[in-house]
């Protein structure tokens, strides 16, 4: 005496049965998956702690370094002395907040090149000469002798 209506087979019967635990078993997996993993932190620099006192808000140099992805030192000794020429006067924020979203737009995954490039060039035409990140290089980063 057969379980089965009179138009399943049991091959029929073991397909569906088969699709349906590959489906859990497929469902148990992202779900496994998705707990596990935890998010990842896309700031490049060290965590700051906050008090009462301090600015919530990251500063032009910190937002500076994390999207403009400036992972060297010569790049981010550029980067304070840039925000140096802002403290000072010389540069408007407004150009270098534009030039940096130029820059992100450019080339997502590295920025810095066509922010630097693009900042030389604009500060140029308004009369504040800044130097190639090449000589940052050259008096930040720490020598190494080999013996």
């Amino acid at each position: 005496m057969s379980y089965l209506p009179k138009h399943e087979t049991m091959a029929g019967r073991a397909i569906v049965n088969l699709c349906i635990r590959s489906s859990a078993i497929a469902f148990a997996g992202v779900l496994a998956v998705l707990v596990s993993t935890q998010s990842a932190s896309a700031q490049i620099t060290p965590g700051r702690t906050l008090s009462a006192s301090r600015d919530p808000l990251a500063t032009l140099e910190e937002q500076l370094v994390n999207r403009l992805r400036a992972t060297a030192l010569d790049q981010r000794a550029y980067l304070k002395f840039v925000v140096k020429q802002v403290r000072e006067g010389k540069l408007d924020i407004k150009l270098v907040v534009g030039i940096e979203r130029y820059a992100i737009r450019r080339n997502p995954s590295l920025p810095f090149l066509y922010f630097e490039r693009a900042l030389r060039f604009e500060a140029g035409k308004r009369g504040v000469a800044l130097p190639p990140v090449r000589q940052f290089a050259t008096s930040v980063a720490p020598t190494f002798i080999p013996r």
